[in-house]
């Protein structure tokens, strides 16, 4: 199974002008390798509210229409809240620990990739061990939080290279 922090991940490929135009279902594929069983790649991001933004709705909508037609991916949105000026994420990571912990303790994986530096997942990444399955990260160096790659059995460094066939 793949849990793929969308934000984190775009951030993370635009820094370092990598194209972002990722098939995730390609993705997913390539970070289980051959000889695990891909289940599933959840994808979890923020939504624009199509009343106050609508061009960046619209374009997020030809993103999230792209995204339904990849094969074994499901697609996972909570409103971007607008403050001081700025969006901001909330509710995405709650969402990603919840899907990863209770699929772990419902027995629906052996392995989980997870695709984000963000600290904030360590203790659910500690759950998902605790429920006695593997937990790899997937994260580039420069977004990479120590607890998080700590916690994890194992680590798989992100680079431009990376994503070689996965377009």
């Amino acid at each position: 199974m793949v849990f793929i922090d969308l934000m984190n991940l775009y951030e993370s490929m635009g820094n370092l002008k990598i194209n972002t135009n990722v098939e995730y279902s390609k993705f997913a594929v390539k970070l289980a390798e051959a000889k695990r069983r891909l289940i599933r790649c959840h994808l979890y991001t923020g939504a624009y509210d199509q009343a106050r933004e609508p061009t960046k709705y619209a374009g997020q909508v030809r993103f999230f229409n792209r995204v339904h037609k990849m094969p074994f991916v499901t697609l996972k949105t909570r409103p971007l809240l607008y403050r001081g000026g700025t969006y901001i994420q909330k509710g995405v990571d709650t969402l990603i620990a919840t899907d990863m912990v209770s699929m772990a303790f419902l027995g629906h994986y052996e392995i989980a990739f997870l695709v984000s530096g963000d600290g904030d997942l360590a203790p659910a990444v500690e759950a998902v061990k605790a429920a006695g399955k593997q937990i790899i990260v997937a994260t580039f160096p420069r977004s990479r939080s120590a607890a998080v790659g700590n916690a994890a059995d194992h680590e798989i460094v992100l680079n431009s290279g990376y994503f070689n066939g996965c377009y």
